[in-house]
């Protein structure tokens, strides 16, 4: 199943459902306004997201509107925190540098765990701005993994 979140007045964006070809999507505010409110309620709306998923691929799904990626958010455009594992030296050097800090020596046997929080997070296609390139700025790529609440 594949979930999205379109831009919307909300912080949080709208929930979508998104067919396996990535050509259209669903609408789905009867099951859950936005992704993080899904995750929340997760047993209750999975089999009610996965059933709009089926249709959608099916092509039973009248609702379906044509997929169209500039209309898309983050899948969850902001969060309440994440934990960051910082395994690439090079990124790591370059955030210490910006900071005038010092590689800890530890770094090379210890990974670097840092915790933060998003009030809003780009879009997938928004411009990143950049006010001076001097700055030696690096970009990374980030893999989530989602729980829900941990004890």
């Amino acid at each position: 199943m594949k979930l999205g979140s379109l831009k919307s007045l909300s912080l949080d964006g709208e929930l979508v459902v998104i067919s396996q070809d990535n050509t259209k999507y669903a609408k789905v505010p009867h099951i859950a306004k936005n992704l993080r409110v899904a995750i929340e309620t997760w047993s209750v709306s999975r089999p009610q997201l996965e059933h709009i998923y089926k249709q959608l691929n099916e092509n039973r799904l009248d609702s379906a509107l044509p997929m169209d990626e500039k209309i898309m958010h983050s899948p969850l455009p902001r969060t309440f925190q994440w934990a960051d594992g910082s395994a690439y030296l090079h990124h790591v050097k370059l955030v210490r540098m910006a900071r005038n800090s010092e590689m800890p020596p530890s770094l090379f046997e210890v990974p670097l765990m840092y915790q933060g929080g998003s009030d809003n997070f780009l879009t997938p296609t928004e411009d990143i701005p950049q006010i001076d390139f001097s700055h030696g700025t690096d970009f990374e790529g980030e893999v989530a993994v989602v729980t829900g609440n941990v004890p």
